[in-house]
Parts: structure tokens; sequence; C-alpha cells
């Protein structure tokens, strides 16, 4: 994943993210394909078994992802997910393969390959609309971590249009604009912007993203549309602006005690802005 804001500005400080380079590009994910995992039925189901209510665990393994714990959506998600497939309760599987595609993403994307494909054939399977859209938002992030920027943003752009309503719009959202800023740099390992006009389709989505994120539990959500704000901004070289954003999203970040993946991806934009120490990153708790 190479410009995300899981990377943001880290060629300039760490070296740009990669995907493992020991490991082969697989093939493009087909709906069905799961791999042949144990106890995956590859999307087949038996007649007449009982689809159950969701889990609760799956909302509250979606709240550790938004909140930035991504290890601890995974050890929720991990042994959930294998139980509902084996279970062959579709709905469920499907959402809970869809976050643990997104949880595990980073930092190695084909971790996410098997569960976004799940995802993906239970959204097909069952036609249910926020299940196709966790699909698209897994299946997505998937392809931003294998370099395939104009497809992710292909899905988070139709995962938001899908349900432009529903709870995880201001994430397709989100996430569409880390694929536009990917999209700035012209492919992979190109440091250069070469279309500078993505960084302008980037932050209108983030600030859409902003605007849709005005219900009660979504603060996080427009808070990583204020960190998008402020990477396009350190991007375009707009330090004041990004120093500025970047703070706005901390202190959004410290009130909800976010996980330090999310704390620590606003420090490197602060860090390639100049911005210095602020107070927010000093009380947000280490994790």
């Amino acid at each position: 994943m190479k410009r995300t804001l899981l990377c943001l500005t880290a060629f300039a400080l760490l070296g740009a993210c990669k995907k493992d380079p020991d490991t082969t590009k697989p093939d493009d994910p087909k709906p069905g394909d799961t791999g042949g995992a144990p106890g995956d039925t590859g999307g087949a189901v038996t007649p007449g078994v009982p689809q159950e209510p969701d889990p609760p665990a799956i909302a509250q393994a979606r709240d550790q992802y938004i909140l930035g714990n991504f290890d601890k959506a995974k050890e929720i998600l991990e042994p959930l997910t294998a139980d509902l497939k084996a279970r062959q309760q579709l709905r469920a599987s499907g959402l809970s393969a869809g976050w643990l595609a997104l949880s595990v993403v980073e930092p190695v994307a084909e971790n996410a390959k098997e569960p976004a494909e799940h995802a993906v054939a239970m959204g097909d399977q069952t036609a249910d609309k926020e299940v196709q859209v966790i699909a698209k938002l897994a299946l997505g992030a998937y392809q931003l971590g294998m370099d395939e920027d104009a497809n992710a943003a292909t899905n988070f752009e139709a995962a938001y249009k899908l349900q432009s309503d529903g709870p995880n719009a201001g994430l397709a959202l989100v996430l569409y604009g880390e694929a536009k800023i990917n999209m700035a740099f012209g492919g992979e390992d190109k440091d250069q912007i070469a279309n500078p006009g993505e960084l302008d389709s980037a932050a209108s989505t983030f600030v859409k993203a902003q605007r849709t994120a005005t219900a009660p539990g979504s603060e996080l959500i427009a808070a990583r549309a204020l960190e998008g704000l402020a990477s396009v901004a350190n991007y375009k070289k707009n330090f004041k602006e990004a120093c500025t954003q970047a703070e706005e999203a901390l202190k959004i970040y410290a009130a909800k005690s976010a996980g330090q993946a999310l704390v620590e991806r606003i420090e490197a934009i602060k860090d390639a802005a100049n911005c210095g120490k602020s107070p927010a990153a000093a009380k947000a708790p280490a994790k």
C-alpha cells in the first residue's frame, strides 16, 4: 500500500509501505473462491440451514476496527468467522469476514484476500446490502494493499453509492479518498505527484465524509476525514493547513482513546509538515 493513510508520508520518514516482496500477487478474487480453507463451503450452502441473528461480537469487532485497534478486531473475528462459515451463516459470516479483511490488510495485504473473497461471495448469495457494502470495502482494501488503486477506488465508490445513508457510508468515503491519494502518485514506486487533480478529488471526498459522519458515534470517521485532509494539505505543501487539520483529528483520537495505529499516522503527517509536538499527542493513551 503506497500512499494510503496507513503509510502517509512514511516514504519521506521510514520508507514507503509495500506488500511483502517475498509474496506473489494472487489471482484476482472471484466470488466464492475462498481458497479451500478448512470448514469453508466455498459459497455453497446446505438447503434449510437455519440462519441466526448476527452475533453481537461482529459489532464489537467493528468498533475495535474503527478505533484503530486492529489486532483486537482480528482476535475477535478470526475464530468467529471460522465458526460462522462452518455453520453456514451467510449474512453473519459475510459481515465477519469483511471486517476481518479490513483488520488484517496491514502489514501484509495477502492476509485479506481469503476473507474478502468470502465476504463478496456472501454478498452475492444473500443480496444483502450491508454485506455487499462491507464486501466491497474489504475487496477494495485488499486491492489497495496490492497497489491496484483504481480498482480499489471503484469498489469504495460503489460501496458508498450502494448505501449512501448506511452506517458505513462515511468509512467508504474515507477509504475512497485514501485511494485517490494513491492515484495522485501515478502508480507503484513513484515518489512524485503525477496526477495532482486526484489530490483535489481526495480532498473533496474527505470533506464529504466529514459531512456524512455527523451521527453520534461517528466521531472517529470524521477524525479520519480530517486526517485525510491533513495528508492532502501536506502533499500540496500547505503545511499550516496540514498542521491544523492534523491537530483537530488528534484531539478527537485522544478524546476517544483511539488506538496507537491511528495516533502514529497523525504524528507521521505532523512530523513531515514540521508541526511540532502537540498537547493532544501528549494526552493520547498508549495502546
